[in-house]
């Protein structure tokens, strides 16, 4: 195993429950004699990425901080959408979260969130978990951009590997991508209906959504229309600014270009 692995696999230990961990620890958890971990965990430790925490246990370090808002100031999509979810939220016709996610590997990823203050319950949905792609509004107008082998790939991974069953789960984006919106009730959280409208940047490799999640006690039909202009606005709106950072970053680098 590389040291890159080690660090790897010694990161993915931690966890909202599990924040801390000793050498013998994660030495058990990872079948890696404790020399080893303990050399590896000094270097981390001298990287930020680890630091000392009361006895011999070790938690996350201040790198992460640093890292998290290089992202925030960084990332396109954060930067072009971040600023319209408290707009989005107070738009909306009833109290809403809204939530700005992207494709993270063979998962979904909140990046940036707004809850309106009078919005009931809590969402899985929150900044940094990794959700399952294939259940949930915010989740299925990001795979619905995925096509053909990738698509497949990506079902046979989730546990839909049936060709019948892939076909009906397909045609259901089908229909989504005509109405120009996806949405669901109840598939991540009991008492929930959830509206997204995918947002994509090929140039800058960005497959996301932007999305508003609603208490079905407060939903009625009449307003889906709302919700629907509302989400497509702003998606417009995200989009142009994406388009923008990446003519600017373009531009910074033929600057670079022309200098040298």
């Amino acid at each position: 195993m590389s040291g890159f692995e080690r660090f790897n696999k010694i990161l993915n230990l931690f966890s909202e429950k599990r924040s801390s961990l000793t050498v013998a620890e994660i030495s058990e958890e990872l079948k890696i004699p404790s020399s080893t971990i303990y050399r590896t965990v000094r270097e981390m430790v001298l990287a930020d990425f680890l630091e000392s925490a009361a006895g011999s246990y070790f938690r996350l370090g201040q790198a992460f901080i640093k890292f998290n808002r290089i992202i925030n100031l960084s990332d396109p999509l954060i930067q072009a959408g971040e600023p319209f979810l408290k707009k989005l939220a107070n738009e909306n016709p009833i109290p809403s979260t809204n939530i700005l996610a992207r494709l993270f590997g063979d998962k979904v990823m909140c990046v940036a969130d707004f809850k309106y203050p009078s919005f009931k319950n809590n969402t899985s949905y929150q900044k940094g978990r990794l959700m399952p792609l294939l259940y949930g509004a915010t989740s299925r107008a990001i795979i619905m951009q995925i096509k053909g082998k990738r698509l497949r790939d990506i079902l046979n991974l989730e546990g839909l590997k049936d060709n019948k069953q892939q076909k009906i789960f397909i045609s259901g984006l089908d229909k989504d991508k005509k109405k120009g919106f996806c949405k669901t009730e109840g598939q991540v959280d009991n008492g929930l209906i959830g509206f997204a409208i995918s947002i994509n940047n090929k140039k800058l490799g960005i497959e996301a959504s932007l999305s508003s999640i609603f208490n079905t006690s407060d939903y009625l039909p009449e307003h889906e229309p709302i919700i629907y202009a509302n989400l497509s606005s702003y998606v417009i709106l995200i989009e142009r600014y994406i388009n923008k950072i990446f003519f600017e970053i373009e531009a910074y680098h033929n600057n670079d270009l022309n200098k040298d």
